[in-house]
């Protein structure tokens, strides 16, 4: 994890990818951090919308308005995916 709300570093990310690394996220531990703390059962859901640049010499740079649009784009398949998640954990509930 690599704390936000900032993309991460060239260096940070050839650290990462040396570390064994296959994807980033920016704020999810911090939250389940506190909701553990606070007694709360939780359920990660997390989507990847850009990739990290290792190489200083690139002029592509992440921008944060391409993660909008990934966001944009994949917003409908989430939609549906959290109410299936629902519906399932709903019906979990009902035969136990």
């Amino acid at each position: 994890m690599v704390s936000g709300p900032n993309f991460e570093t060239i260096a940070e990310a050839r650290m990462l990818l040396t570390l064994g690394c296959d994807c980033v996220g920016m704020s999810m531990v911090p939250e389940v951090t506190v909701a553990k703390h606070c007694g709360l059962r939780v359920l990660g859901l997390t989507l990847v919308t850009n990739k990290v640049s290792l190489d200083y010499s690139r002029e592509e740079k992440v921008n944060h308005d391409e993660v909008l649009e990934i966001c944009k784009m994949r917003a409908e398949l989430l939609q549906k995916l959290v109410s299936t998640l629902i519906g399932r954990c709903q019906q979990n509930i009902n035969t136990h």
